[in-house]
């Protein structure tokens, strides 16, 4: 992140739940966007309070407020991906729903955000349903983590077996794409599938407590490659790079979960290009 600031710089939308220790949610994604020489906007899902040792309440935003707050943002013409995270309830994952709709070329990562984790639930039962049959069709790709693709799935899902199971039953969901990501596995293995290949990307586990934020991190950092252009398993190898980077350079802000380290880059020297420590697997 050695570039001045550019007119130049992809607009980049996360709609998701505000973080106030900054580690997840809205701020975190702010943060990777501009790690990716991305311009980044936001509509708030929810407010939480929390810290680093978890989330004590959530506080979910009007979804009128929600729909004028996204709608105000892309009538600026200037989006050019989409991040959603934390919905919370129906309601909120129904306004996504229109927006979708509304907007089916522009490219959309969903974090299907489910159980904090200190176990506090932030999507309902009503919304998870909504989420699974209403949303999954409509976004470019769909990152879970195991406690995510098991609820979404609804199977078991912890180990790579039954990860690559879990992704193919997000197809037959209708998801054009999905990454189920096995971060909390001895090894960090992702999964990626689009419906005609299935590929593991496998990298070191590596400080396994800086991990406050990872999934609200990837799939943003997901969307940002995609609103520069690159193609999603690009998107999606470069996105693991720069999670294990974050994570390896992350330093505690209070005595709880460890945030990632989100603008690691800015103490680096000019870079001329990503290095990747993930190994793609093809599997046949």
């Amino acid at each position: 992140m050695n570039q001045a600031i550019s007119t130049a710089w992809p607009v980049v939308l996360s709609v998701a739940g505000f973080d106030p220790s900054a580690g997840a949610g809205i701020v975190a994604d702010i943060k990777t966007f501009a790690a990716h020489n991305c311009y980044g906007v936001a509509a708030i899902t929810a407010l939480t309070v929390q810290n680093s040792q978890g989330v004590a309440s959530v506080h979910p935003v009007e979804p009128s407020v929600l729909r004028e707050s996204i709608l105000s943002l892309l009538a600026d013409g200037r989006v050019k991906a989409l991040k959603i995270g934390m919905l919370c309830n129906q309601a909120t994952a129904a306004v996504l729903r229109e927006i979708l709709e509304s907007n089916p070329d522009l490219p959309a990562v969903l974090d299907p955000v489910v159980r904090s984790s200190n176990n506090f639930d932030l999507l309902d039962a009503a919304g998870l349903e909504f989420v699974r049959r209403q949303l999954l069709s409509r976004v470019a790709v769909v990152t879970p983590n195991l406690a995510e693709a098991a609820a979404l799935a609804e199977m078991p899902v912890d180990d790579l077996e039954s990860m690559k199971a879990a992704a193919r039953r997000f197809v037959e969901l209708g998801a054009r794409a999905v990454v189920v990501t096995g971060g909390h596995l001895d090894k960090a293995i992702d999964v990626f599938f689009d419906g005609t290949t299935m590929e593991s990307f496998v990298g070191d586990r590596i400080k396994p407590d800086n991990t406050h934020g990872t999934g609200c991190t990837f799939s943003s950092a997901v969307a940002a490659n995609l609103a520069l252009g690159r193609q999603l398993r690009d998107a999606v190898v470069l996105a693991k790079a720069y999670v294990f980077e974050a994570i390896r350079q992350a330093f505690p802000v209070g005595p709880g979960r460890i945030p990632l380290n989100h603008l690691y880059r800015m103490a680096e020297p000019a870079r001329v290009t990503d290095h990747s420590p993930a190994i793609a697997e093809p599997v046949h």
